[in-house]
């Protein structure tokens, strides 16, 4: 069912078109996965219903040839019946297309109906006859309306050619009106009552259908939003179980962005302007991140977290997130440009051991602790507009696929003097 879940969702049970005679999707792709549900029913139904037409078939060999002492004309027919259900049971095996197995049944029951008919009514004598041809008609739509996967239409016309079967039967018995009557009453009644339970018993299938489909839909949302919200392995973590979530991983390249004099700007700006200038700037982004490989953490107001080797644990991945860092400082200068707004960004970088985990329940965050987050702020928060700091340990891991200048010792709040490197591309030719 994997495959309809993409299907229109917004209304699938008022799309249900109902009528006495068919039950259709109004939505044509939805119909056609309908169908492709339909195939395992197709084949465990009619596979079952063959195989009782064959137990049956093999009983009444039995009966002629130890009991009855049949003629040859009826024990032929009977072999007949029991190829035929054979054959019926490889196609129903085999079929791959509903509506093609849907005909082929048909056709089936009919070869089988002219069957009986031939060993009915052409080589038993007509007072035996009388006795049987009530009861097997009405075995027949039984058969028709109960043990066999059609579709509705299918079936009435199935039905239909029973009871014309019937009243050929009664021509030929030379039965009187009065019991020609009575017998075809009781027929139409059956399948009435076969029609009616066969029409409810579809619209059920096709309405829990729908509603799985909706079900489904529902889920594939909950499941992708989820995992807009946390990394996929995460998110995968935390559907299959609701445990708190907590890894140390010993390298992760951590990096913070902040939008320099955001907060002034941005009280000069109508408030519609201030979202739409961080949602294109965070967007791209994002972007930005999924074409690097590095794992988006958070916004928080105009500042921007993303990390490396998280929650992969394959390491820091640190020539990802300085690149990223880089791409980041060209996309907002482009941004800024485009929008004759003065957006200048403030990038630090430091890599080292982190905790990782979700918290909460309820709008949760999967977020980072530890040394190596608070020295990747400070080297923002410490930084120069349009410039990406990092630490001298960072600076010396680079080599030289980037140009890395000293920026000197900085006093850095809670860590005190600090050997800090800004970070830029290597000359084209030098990496």
């Amino acid at each position: 069912m994997s495959a309809a879940t993409s299907l229109h969702q917004s209304r699938p049970v008022s799309d249900l078109k109902r009528n006495l005679f068919r039950i259709t999707f109004a939505d044509s792709g939805l119909e056609d996965a309908w169908q492709v549900e339909r195939l395992a029913v197709f084949q465990r139904v009619n596979r079952r219903a063959t195989l009782v037409f064959l137990a049956m078939c093999g009983a009444f060999v039995v009966v002629d040839l130890l009991v009855l002492s049949s003629p040859p004309g009826i024990l032929l027919a009977r072999g007949a019946s029991v190829g035929l259900g054979l054959l019926g049971y490889y196609i129903v095996v085999r079929i791959r297309s509903v509506r093609v197995g849907d005909w082929l049944v048909f056709f089936g029951i009919a070869i089988a109906g002219l069957l009986v008919w031939y060993q009915v009514f052409l080589e038993l004598p007509v007072d035996t006859v009388s006795d049987y041809w009530m009861v097997t008609s009405a075995l027949l739509l039984v058969g028709v309306f109960v043990l066999l996967e059609m579709p509705l239409p299918v079936r009435i016309l199935l039905a239909f050619l029973i009871l014309c079967h019937s009243l050929v039967a009664c021509a030929l018995l030379s039965m009187p009106l009065e019991d020609i009557l009575t017998a075809e009453v009781h027929l139409v009644c059956i399948a009435a009552i076969g029609w009616v339970a066969a029409w409810q018993v579809e619209l059920a299938r096709r309405l829990s259908f729908a509603r799985q489909l909706g079900v489904e839909h529902e889920k594939a949302r909950t499941v992708s939003l989820l995992r807009n919200i946390l990394p996929s392995p995460i998110a995968d973590q935390l559907l299959g179980s609701p445990d708190t979530i907590a890894e140390r991983h010993d390298d992760v390249a951590v990096l913070f962005a902040d939008i320099v004099g955001f907060t002034p700007l941005a009280a000069g700006l109508e408030a519609e302007r201030v979202v739409q200038v961080l949602d294109r700037v965070f967007t791209e982004f994002d972007q930005l991140c999924d074409h690097h490989g590095v794992e988006k953490i958070k916004t928080i107001g105009d500042a921007y977290m993303a990390a490396g080797g998280v929650p992969s644990g394959h390491g820091a991945e640190l020539a990802a997130v300085v690149a990223l860092a880089l791409d980041m400082l060209e996309v907002v200068e482009a941004i800024g440009k485009d929008l004759e707004t003065d957006l200048r960004l403030r990038i630090g970088v430091h890599a080292g051991p982190v905790v990782a985990g979700v918290i909460g329940r309820r709008k949760f965050i999967y977020d980072l602790w530890g040394d190596t987050v608070n020295t990747a702020s400070r080297m923002e928060a410490h930084g120069a507009p349009g410039r990406v700091q990092v630490t001298e340990t960072i600076a010396q891991r680079l080599g030289d696929a980037f140009q890395v200048e000293p920026r000197g010792t900085v006093e850095v709040k809670g860590k005190g003097p600090m050997a800090t490197y800004f970070v830029a591309r290597a000359a084209p030719g030098e990496s």
